[in-house]
């Protein structure tokens, strides 16, 4: 801002005063006064409007590492052997192409858990086998069963129906028939005794001849007529009770034959439901031993890793493209976890940046920004790169990550992954005028 202009009407005012007072002496010193209150305010220099322009005209230094941006990681490939035993692997630093062998396990107990496991699955097949013949003896059971069901089922209905149209009526008609065989009888036992007694009067029998056979005509009445009197009370009997009591007794077989059938479909329908079940779980526990048992084998298949990219070998795994602190040591008999990163093959030919970039720089840094990159490991080496992308949450702390692309260079045959490096950004006038030229 320009300080110089709210000091012009003090200096008129003091020129004023200087010109008014020339006349007099003692005036010239009032204006030396005026004019001695601001002497380096209205001629000072402009200074820099904020510690952002400091800023900006200082540059950024980083430090990073190489980083492959083609990166395989090599584990042992499969669920079912949780032991592996390194046999060996090539040195680290190895240059390997596409395919070339670069870690052999030792299959020993690989080998001793395939044959477990192709035991138990012999043996698993003739469970399997057994409970299917189970399971066909069971469905022939049960169609045996509904037969057997269907059978007591239409029989039940069968005796409802017989009794209904010709037992009840048949047993109504005898009841009827045996009163009126009853009422027949009586009245023959005393046409048979009137007779008599009409024919002793007219013979010449003796009258002890005549007393016997009268009396065996008058117990034969009498015994018609107790006859008569018993049918008269059974067939009365059997007409109100004995009938009903029938058809109740038939109506409830009848009843209770409909639900055992309905019971006994029901089961028989749950059971072969639960059993239907409990075979395609044994199917499936069958297919899916055979399902590891290959598996298995094409694991065992795999007791070599081959490399996947032309690169170097570089033992263990690498983060944020830096190697572990701590030397690897694998070697013979190591043993491994299924998830244990044994080595990284790194692709050399395409290499960029990796940077832990702390809060201090976050906003001094943007992607597009040109920067100038050393390596202390290769002095011949003078590149440049481009931010490529900043990170605006923390990975970690008050870390934020970064990478840099590399640009072009001859130098860079002579660089390798992992290596640290420097760089370097300008503020942003600088860096503009750079791509300018």
């Amino acid at each position: 801002m320009n300080q110089r202009a709210p000091l012009l009407p003090v200096l008129q005012l003091g020129l004023s005063t200087m010109n008014v007072c020339s006349r007099h002496v003692y005036c010239l010193p009032l204006a030396l006064v005026v004019l001695s209150m601001f002497p380096l305010a209205g001629f000072a220099q402009d200074e820099p409007d904020s510690a952002s322009d400091t800023q900006k005209s200082e540059s950024v230094t980083v430090t990073g590492v190489l980083e492959a941006i083609v990166a395989h990681e090599l584990t042992p490939d499969g669920e079912q052997i949780d032991a592996w035993v390194l046999k060996r692997i090539l040195p680290h630093g190895s240059t390997v192409k596409k395919g070339d062998p670069v870690v052999w396990f030792n299959t020993e107990s690989a080998e001793k858990k395939l044959k477990a496991a192709e035991t138990e699955l012999r043996l698993a097949k003739l469970a399997l086998e057994d409970d299917e013949f189970k399971h066909r003896q069971f469905l022939s059971a049960q169609r045996l069963d509904q037969e057997a069901a269907a059978r007591a089922m239409k029989k039940a209905r069968q005796d409802h129906d017989h009794f209904v149209q010709i037992d009840r009526p048949r047993m109504t008609r005898t009841a009827k028939y045996n009163i009126e065989s009853s009422i027949a009888s009586l009245e023959n036992a005393q046409e048979e005794l009137h007779q008599l007694e009409q024919m002793y009067k007219e013979d010449d029998l003796t009258e002890e001849s005549e007393e016997i056979v009268l009396k065996r005509a008058k117990r034969a009445v009498e015994s018609a007529e107790y006859r008569l009197e018993g049918t008269k009370i059974a067939s009365e009997q059997m007409l109100k009770r004995g009938i009903a009591e029938q058809a109740a007794q038939q109506a409830e077989s009848l009843a209770r034959a409909e639900l055992t059938h309905q019971q006994t479909v029901r089961d028989l329908a749950s059971a072969r439901q639960k059993r239907e079940i409990e075979m395609a779980k044994a199917r499936a526990a069958f297919q899916e031993q055979e399902k590891k048992l290959e598996e298995l084998r094409a694991e065992r298949q795999r007791a070599v890793i081959n490399s996947p990219i032309n690169g170097v070998v570089l033992h263990g795994k690498l983060t944020r493209g830096r190697i572990s602190e701590k030397a690897s040591v694998l070697g013979a008999d190591s043993k491994l976890t299924a998830e244990q990163v044994i080595a990284t093959i790194v692709d050399t030919t395409k290499l960029q940046v990796r940077v832990d970039l702390a809060e201090t720089n976050l906003s001094r840094l943007q992607v597009g920004q040109n920067g100038s990159v050393s390596v202390a490991a290769v002095p011949a080496f003078a590149g440049s790169g481009v931010v490529k992308s900043v990170s605006r949450v923390p990975y970690a702390g008050t870390k934020y990550d970064c990478v840099v692309a590399l640009k072009k260079s001859k130098q860079a045959g002579l660089l390798m992954p992992t290596m640290t490096c420097t760089l370097e950004f300008a503020n942003d006038e600088t860096s503009k005028d750079d791509d300018a030229k």
